[in-house]
């Protein structure tokens, strides 16, 4: 009964020693890819209405686990595609960086 118990360590071993990084690398083609859903999704973000725009601005914020009552002013941040900031009611201000997939990354820009 001792040989299943061996050979499962040795696959594992046998296993890792010849598995490398298994995520692919990403080529031209995908950076391609990458640039035109971030551009697809800019376009999305800018086509909102201002207190549509607003809304999404504060759900991420606050999801960030950042205090911010309101929305009160969103805008696109300098020639970054798919970056914004938004001034929240008490002028905090927080920088939302979208990713291709749709996340949101979002920075505060208030010091404490």
């Amino acid at each position: 009964m001792r040989f299943p118990t061996l050979i499962v360590p040795a696959l594992a071993l046998a296993l890792a020693a010849c598995g490398g990084n298994s995520e692919p690398q990403p080529t031209a083609a995908d950076n391609g890819a990458t640039a035109e859903a971030t551009q697809q999704l800019d376009a999305k973000v800018a086509a909102l209405s201002e207190g549509q725009r607003n809304g999404v601005f504060i759900r991420a914020i606050r999801d960030a686990g950042l205090p911010c009552q309101g929305v009160t002013a969103s805008e696109r941040s300098g020639d970054a595609q798919a970056t914004w900031t938004a001034t929240c009611t008490d002028g905090s201000k927080h920088i939302i960086a979208f990713t291709p997939d749709g996340m949101a990354k979002v920075t505060s820009m208030t010091r404490k």
